[in-house]
């Protein structure tokens, strides 16, 4: 997507029982829909919807199925890529595809989780099965609901529903999971992740509503990230969490569906249940700034940047800033001492 191209400027939804929708991003109208059919000549919604990275193609997942659709043709045409051979059969990828996610190094690799606690890695060239990442006898890695390939290609990160763990698989060689980072994730809902525009930081949201931030690079002496951020940011489950592409800023969102008990002591309309479904906007200071040019040529610091601009635009009423970069620094730097000093045999 580019503002400067407003062909571009669009995004995807899909809903049960209804077509793919294209939307302009602009405008907030359709501009045209892609409709999947099953075999009872029923429409069906995909349960996972991506676009491919030149944006030419949608892959939507389904019941032991990829659909593609070429973006310039709407309608019912598209190209069926079976994941398995027939239901009965062992081979491929069985189960229903919950997510999707292309490797961002243009190799044309493309990550696809199921529902049989999965992970089929396929060529987009020719769409065929590459290899099947998958747990152990003794864990498995679950029902997957999110992949997502690191910035430079070389590793995948996978999470599960009603699992605490965010999984990152080594897909160079060995395809083995290189280290699990924890979170209260033992609920079927979807808590997303997701990555930094550098591949340094993994943020994650979870059940008790915390938003962790690890720390990729800087490792501990067991060779696992280090978390460097720790807080309670909403008062609900945090089902969504996304970096801001370019600036300095985090995005998450809270709520989840909940389900009052009868009780024949209580009224039907008794309040106790309380819900945070709430969007907040986080800033993650530093020593940087974004510039641009005014209508006179003149080069101003953008203020959501501006370190010294009290009149943030985020400092508004309902919105909340954190600084997250003082508190990584801070904390990597007193992990990094603790370890020297238990690795040390002085005595201090």
């Amino acid at each position: 997507m580019s503002s400067q191209d407003p062909d571009t400027c669009c995004f995807l939804s899909s809903s049960r029982e209804h077509p793919i929708h294209l939307w302009d991003a602009y405008t907030g109208k359709v501009r045209c829909s892609y409709t999947i059919i099953d075999h009872r000549d029923e429409i069906v919604g995909p349960n996972a919807l991506t676009f491919n990275l030149d944006g030419s193609r949608i892959y939507c997942g389904y019941k032991n199925m990829i659909k593609i659709f070429d973006l310039h043709r709407p309608g019912r045409d598209g190209q069926d890529i079976k994941t398995t051979p027939s239901r009965k059969s062992k081979e491929g990828q069985k189960g229903i595809i919950s997510c999707l996610a292309f490797n961002p190094d243009r190799s044309g690799l493309y990550a696809a989780g199921s529902y049989s606690q999965t992970i089929g890695l396929y060529d987009e060239s020719n769409n065929e099965l590459c290899c099947i990442l998958q747990g152990t006898e003794n864990e498995s890695i679950g029902d997957t609901i999110q992949v997502q390939f690191s910035r430079d290609g070389k590793y995948l990160f996978s999470s599960s529903r009603k699992d605490n763990y965010i999984r990152c698989w080594d897909i160079r060689n060995t395809g083995e999971i290189l280290f699990k980072l924890e979170r209260n994730g033992n609920t079927n809902q979807r808590l997303s992740f997701d990555l930094d525009i550098t591949g340094s930081f993994l943020a994650t949201g979870s059940l008790d509503g915390k938003m962790i931030v690890y720390d990729l690079v800087n490792l501990n002496s067991k060779g696992s990230p280090r978390k460097v951020l720790d807080r309670l940011a909403h008062d609900d489950a945090i089902s969504a969490i996304s970096f801001h592409p370019t600036f300095p800023l985090i995005a998450s969102c809270s709520g989840q569906r909940k389900f009052k008990l009868i009780d024949g002591d209580k009224l039907e309309n008794d309040q106790s249940i309380t819900s945070d479904n709430s969007l907040k906007f986080w800033r993650a200071e530093g020593n940087y700034a974004w510039c641009y040019y005014n209508s006179e040529g003149e080069i101003l610091i953008h203020p959501v940047t501006n370190p010294e601009g009290e009149e943030n635009a985020l400092k508004e009423e309902n919105q909340e800033t954190t600084n997250i970069s003082n508190e990584t620094s801070l904390n990597a730097d007193i992990e990094i001492a603790e370890e020297q000093m238990n690795n040390s045999d002085t005595t201090i």
